[in-house]
C-alpha cells in the first residue's frame, strides 16, 4: 500500500519550508533592529513565539481515526488490518479492556500509562498482559491507555489509530453511548463497526442511529460479515439495504443531511490478507475502499482546514512584523520628537499595566465559580453510587455496580474536561483580547494604520520551558504528544497537550482506571457480599478524593501558567517598544546609519509581504482585500 496522506504531507512541506523562509527573514530582522535575545535558543517575540508554534503544530500534527462499536463486532481485527500488523487481540471473546492508541515510530516500542501516574515501558508482544480482559479483567491493573508506536508506512503521516473497549455485556446502555458519542466527536474520522448477519439487532441500530445524528459527515459506518455472507450477493444486499434505509431514516429524523454510506468488509479476509500480502484479497475484502475513502476524507477536509489555519497565522505574524518596521520607520523620519515619544511611551506603559492587571484579576475571579461547577460535574456519579451500593444483594451485582460505576464515571470526567475547557477559554479570549487592545494603543500612538495585533492562544498558555520541552519530544517521536478525548479530556491534537485543550488531563479516562484499580479485589469475589458493600463504599471515597485532588492541582497549574504567560508578554512587549527607541536614539548622530536603517526598512516591509505571499501559495489561500 502507498503511504497514507502522502498529499497531505507534501503541502504540509511546503508550508513549512514557507514558515522556515519567514524565520531566516525574522531572525536578520533581529539582528539589524539589535533586539536579539542572547543566551535564549526561543525568542519571546510574538512573532517568533507564532512561528514557532505554528511549526511545531505541523510537525506533530495527527488526524485521529477511532474504531467503535459493541463487543464481538471484529473492531480489533479490523483494525489490525488498517495497520497491517497485530496491535490488538483478536479473539472470539472480548478481549480489548483499555484504549490503544497506535502511532508511528522508526522502531516498535510500547508504553503503559496507570491511573497512579506511573509509566511502564515494554516489549510490543507483552501489551496484551494489559490491554486484553483475559488478563486484565476489568481493568484490575488500573491501566490508562496503552500507547504502541509501529513502523507501518500506513501511519508515518500523522495518523493515529484508537481501538476502543467494546461494550462489556448485551446491551448498549446510555452511558456507553454516551461515552462512544465524547470519543467520536473529537475524532477526525470515526469507524464504526458493526455484525452481520445475522441481523442487526435493536439495540444497536438505536446506537448506529445516535451516531449517524451527531455528525454523519465524518462517520463511516462498517458492515463487517464473515466470508460466507459476504460473498453471498442476495444476503449482502439485503443487510445493506435495510441498515441503510434505518440510516437514511435517522440521519433525517436528527436534522442531517449528506450520503450515507455503509462499507460492506470482510474483517477477517482483510487480516489474512495483509498477513499473506495479498493485494487481490486485500481488494476483495472491501477493507481497500474504506481505507481510501478515509484518506480522501481526512486529507480533503481535516488535512486542508489544518492546513489553512495554520497559513493564516503565518499571514497574520508576517503582517505585525510589517507593522513593526512601520514603526522603526516612523521613528526614524520623526527623530527630533523622540523625547515627546518617550515621555508618553512611559505614561501609556505605565497607564495600561494598572488596567491591565485589573482586567486579568477579574477574568480569573471567574475560575472560582467554574472550578466548583465543574468539581461537581465530575463527581456527580458519587453519591448515587453510594446509595446503589446498600441495594446489591449478590457478588454478581456487585460485579455489574463496578462496570457501570466505571463508565459513569469515565463520561463525567470526559463532561467536566470538555465544559472547563469552555469556561477557560472564555476566560483566555477575554485576557487575550484586552492585552491585544493595549498593544494595537501603544503601537498605534507611534504608527498608526498599523496591522491589527493578534496573539495566538497557545502563546498565552505555552512557556518557553514547556516549548523548548516540546521541541525536545518532537525529535525523539513523531507520536510524542497525545491529546484526545480519551488520553487528554478534550478535544485537540499537535500542540493541544501543552496549549491547554487538554486543561484537565485524561479525567475521564483517569476515574474509570480508579475504578477498576480501587474495586478489583471487590469485584473479583474475594469478600463477603456485606464486606464487599462496606469496602466499595470506601474505595469510592478514596477515588472521589483522588479526582478531586488532581482536579484541583490542574487547575491551579493552569492558571497559574497564564498569569505567569501574560505577565511575561506584557512586560517583553514594553521592553521591546523601548529598545526601538533606544536603537533609533543612537543612530540621531549618524546620518548614514539612519540612511541605512531606513532602507532597511523599506527592504524588510518587501520581506515579510513575501512571506504571507508564500505562506498563502502554500495552500492557495487567497489575500485578503
Amino acid at each position: 500500500m502507498a503511504e497514507f496522506l502522502d498529499t497531505f504531507d507534501v503541502e504540509r512541506g511546503i508550508l513549512l519550508q514557507a514558515v522556515d523562509h519567514f524565520e531566516q527573514v525574522w531572525a536578520r530582522f533581529q539582528e539589524r533592529r539589535a533586539l536579539d535575545l542572547e543566551g535564549s535558543e526561543l525568542s519571546d517575540s510574538m512573532i517568533a513565539s507564532e512561528l514557532i508554534l505554528v511549526r511545531r503544530e505541523l510537525e506533530a500534527k495527527q488526524f485521529t481515526v477511532g474504531v467503535f462499536g459493541l463487543i464481538k463486532r471484529g473492531k480489533s481485527t479490523l483494525m489490525n488490518s488498517m495497520v497491517g500488523q497485530q496491535v490488538s487481540e483478536m479473539h472470539v471473546t472480548p478481549e480489548t479492556a483499555v484504549p490503544v492508541y497506535v502511532t508511528y515510530a522508526d522502531s516498535p516500542q510500547a508504553t503503559i500509562h496507570f491511573a497512579d501516574g506511573d509509566v511502564r515501558h515494554v516489549a510490543v508482544e507483552d501489551v496484551a498482559q494489559y490491554t486484553s480482559q483475559k488478563h486484565n479483567q476489568n481493568n484490575r491493573l488500573g491501566v490508562t491507555y496503552v500507547h504502541q508506536e509501529v513502523p507501518v508506512g500506513f501511519l508515518k503521516n500523522g495518523t493515529r489509530l484508537i481501538d476502543t473497549p467494546g461494550l462489556d455485556d448485551a446491551e448498549a446502555d446510555e452511558v456507553y453511548t454516551e461515552r462512544t458519542m465524547q470519543e467520536l466527536d473529537v475524532c477526525d474520522a470515526g469507524v464504526i463497526v458493526f455484525l452481520s448477519p445475522p441481523t442487526v439487532g435493536a439495540t444497536e441500530l438505536g446506537f448506529l442511529e445516535k451516531v449517524v445524528g451527531r455528525d454523519l459527515k465524518k462517520t463511516f459506518l462498517v458492515c463487517n460479515m464473515y466470508p460466507q455472507h459476504f460473498h453471498d450477493p442476495e444476503t449482502r444486499t439485503a443487510v445493506l439495504n435495510y441498515v441503510g434505509q434505518r440510516i437514511v431514516e435517522a440521519s433525517i429524523r436528527a436534522g442531517k443531511r449528506g450520503e450515507v454510506r455503509v462499507y460492506p468488509v470482510c474483517a477477517l479476509e482483510a487480516w489474512q490478507a495483509r498477513a499473506d500480502d495479498d493485494i487481490d484479497l486485500w481488494k476483495k475484502s472491501g477493507a481497500d475502499r474504506l481505507m481510501r475513502d478515509i484518506e480522501l476524507y481526512l486529507s480533503d477536509r481535516a488535512g486542508a482546514q489544518a492546513l489553512q489555519e495554520a497559513a493564516e497565522r503565518v499571514v497574520h505574524a508576517a503582517d505585525m512584523a510589517t507593522g513593526e518596521v512601520q514603526v522603526r520607520q516612523r521613528l526614524l523620519e520623526d527623530r527630533e520628537q523622540l523625547a515627546e515619544h518617550r515621555a508618553k511611551l512611559d505614561e501609556r506603559v505605565r497607564e495600561l499595566e494598572g488596567q491591565f492587571k485589573q482586567a486579568v484579576s477579574l477574568a480569573l475571579q471567574d475560575i472560582g465559580p467554574l472550578k466548583m461547577r465543574i468539581r461537581g460535574l465530575m463527581l456527580q456519579p458519587f453519591p448515587a453510587a453510594k446509595r446503589k451500593v446498600d441495594g446489591l444483594e449478590s457478588i454478581e451485582e456487585v460485579e455489574q455496580f463496578a462496570k457501570r460505576f466505571k463508565r459513569e464515571v469515565e463520561v463525567a470526567g470526559e463532561l467536566a474536561s470538555r465544559q472547563f475547557a469552555d469556561g477557560f477559554n472564555t476566560v483566555v479570549e477575554r485576557i487575550r483580547t484586552t492585552l491585544e487592545n493595549q498593544f494595537q494603543a501603544l503601537m498605534g500612538d507611534f504608527a498608526p494604520n498599523l496591522p491589527a495585533i493578534s496573539i495566538g492562544k497557545g502563546s498565552l498558555l505555552v512557556t518557553p520551558d514547556q516549548l523548548k520541552a516540546l521541541q525536545e519530544s518532537t525529535k525523539r517521536s513523531k507520536g510524542a504528544a497525545l491529546a484526545s478525548s480519551a488520553v487528554a479530556g478534550l478535544a485537540g491534537g499537535g500542540l493541544a497537550l501543552t496549549a491547554a485543550s487538554a486543561l484537565l488531563g485524561p479525567i475521564g479516562l483517569l476515574g474509570g482506571a480508579l475504578v477498576g484499580w480501587k474495586l478489583s479485589d471487590v469485584v473479583v469475589g474475594g469478600k463477603g457480599l456485606g464486606a464487599a458493600r462496606e469496602s466499595i463504599k470506601q474505595r469510592v471515597d478514596e477515588i472521589s478524593l483522588q479526582l478531586t485532588a488532581d482536579f484541583d492541582k490542574q487547575v491551579d497549574e493552569a492558571v497559574d501558567t497564564l498569569r505567569k504567560a501574560v505577565d511575561r508578554r506584557q512586560k517583553l512587549f514594553a521592553a521591546d517598544l523601548y529598545k526601538q527607541f533606544e536603537l533609533v536614539e543612537s543612530l540621531s548622530d549618524d546620518p548614514a546609519l539612519v540612511d541605512s536603517y531606513t532602507r532597511d526598512a523599506e527592504r524588510f516591509v518587501a520581506a515579510f509581504k513575501a512571506c504571507a505571499s508564500r505562506a498563502r501559495n502554500a495552500v492557495s489561500l487567497q489575500p485578503v482585500v
